[in-house]
């Protein structure tokens, strides 16, 4: 199913003549020549030209969500999945079709390729999005160096910094083509899978602070990403966009504190309904003033949707105050003032290895303490977290997380970090 014509024209990219009426007769002609249509979508109008062929790899919530959408945009889309995970893949790469619904209503997305084979799928794709969770990103990473192709843009949606665990793995792969990294806040979409082939969207970002790495290559890069998701906002750098990620500041931290709810309910229990309390509160101001002095000493600055000053922000004394402000400075800071009711009627987790634990503990909340140790900053309420987590899985997320070692920035100062954030070298 095709979206309807926005009913905003572009402004036009050559001088018309001032001719009364007959103006806005070439303003349509340059438009319907130099546009087939536009797409418009909650997360922003996608302008998509007959051109665009992209590939998107990883069949999750969020892989599914992004392959479907820009397939339904008039995008060619090659779909990709690992082939250890080709059984969950099946259907699609039989029918080489995503079924959507939710807020952007019933259609069926039909795909330009689904496969297993990583040279095929990104093979002269101009944009190359990578949707998998921060554990995946090393795997992907290195599937897809042997045949990148030069002048390829990958934008890791989210990154929590694996953008640079890229160009690391780059650089060990040898990899002489320029390729232009990128990563962004979160997902375009809050989505869920309701089957094989079958996903739900129940709500758009409305910004999507993006980073490019080098940061030098911004104003290059951004425009390109931006006829995909117009909501791309552009950051300082990629690490402010990882820093900007909100889950590892209210994951881990609810989640650990309602422990014996989720494990005496069975999985019958909802975080953001539930979770959000004055106790959930008072940590979660502590980590946010963690996250506000790596801020502070890099220069850097917190993205919010309403434009909301995090600094010395109350986050409420009553359930419902916390509530709400909780998911005001987190879930909210991208999709908008709705989020926090499609948060409260997302069910989980449902155990502690949720990934609200494995992923945003190892690969978030890790990363911002090892990047403290780095620049001086102490995080003491992210340590005893990590500590915490750690301790109830039997697992030592600290070891096997993806900190400033992990993406290459160990020993490096503050000056030389930023120099190799915006020179890439």
């Amino acid at each position: 199913m095709f979206h309807p014509l926005s009913p905003i024209l572009p402004t036009p990219t050559r001088a018309l003549p001032h001719q009364g009426g007959g103006n806005w007769i070439m303003i349509l002609l340059v438009f319907f020549v130099e546009m087939r249509y536009v797409h418009k979508t909650g997360a922003g109008r996608i302008r998509l030209m007959e051109k665009d062929l992209v590939a998107v790899l990883g069949g999750g919530n969020g892989g599914h969500a992004v392959a479907a959408e820009l397939a339904l945009a008039g995008c060619k889309v090659n779909f990709f999945e690992l082939p250890q995970f080709a059984a969950n893949f099946e259907r699609i790469l039989r029918t080489k079709e995503v079924r959507t619904e939710g807020i952007s209503g019933e259609n069926v997305a039909k795909l330009n390729m689904a496969t297993t084979d990583m040279q095929q799928a990104i093979k002269e794709a101009e944009v190359v999005f990578v949707i998998t969770p921060a554990f995946g990103h090393k795997a992907m990473a290195e599937a897809c160096a042997p045949y990148v192709q030069e002048g390829q843009i990958i934008l890791l949606m989210p990154g929590s910094g694996g953008s640079l665990e890229f160009a690391k793995i780059f650089r060990q792969k040898k990899v002489k083509k320029e390729i232009l990294l990128a990563e962004s806040v979160t997902l375009p979409y809050g989505a869920r899978l309701k089957g094989p082939g079958h996903v739900s969207l129940f709500i758009n970002a409305i910004i999507l602070p993006t980073g490019v790495f080098p940061s030098q290559r911004t104003s290059e890069v951004i425009p390109k990403l931006k006829r995909f998701y117009p909501v791309i906002t552009p950051a300082r750098d990629v690490l402010e966009v990882a820093i900007n990620n909100p889950n590892p500041i209210v994951h881990p931290v609810a989640t650990v504190l309602s422990a014996t709810r989720i494990e005496h309910s069975r999985g019958e229990f909802f975080l953001y309904a539930e979770g959000m309390t004055p106790a959930v509160a008072r940590a979660f101001e502590s980590l946010n003033e963690e996250r506000l002095a790596l801020c502070k000493t890099l220069g850097y600055e917190l993205y919010h949707w309403d434009g909301l000053d995090f600094k010395d922000y109350n986050l409420g004394e009553t359930e419902e105050e916390c509530r709400y402000r909780i998911l005001n400075t987190s879930m909210d800071s991208c999709f908008g003032k709705d989020g926090i009711y499609a948060g409260m009627k997302m069910k989980g987790p449902e155990h502690l290895k949720d990934r609200y634990v494995t992923e945003d503990v190892p690969y978030g909340m890790v990363l911002l303490s090892t990047l403290g140790d780095l620049l001086g900053v102490e995080t003491p309420t992210h340590d005893a977290v990590i500590q915490l987590a750690s301790v109830i899985n039997r697992t030592s997320y600290r070891k096997a997380g993806r900190g400033v070692k992990e993406l290459g920035l160990s020993n490096m100062d503050k000056q030389r970090l930023k120099t190799y954030l915006q020179g890439g070298k």
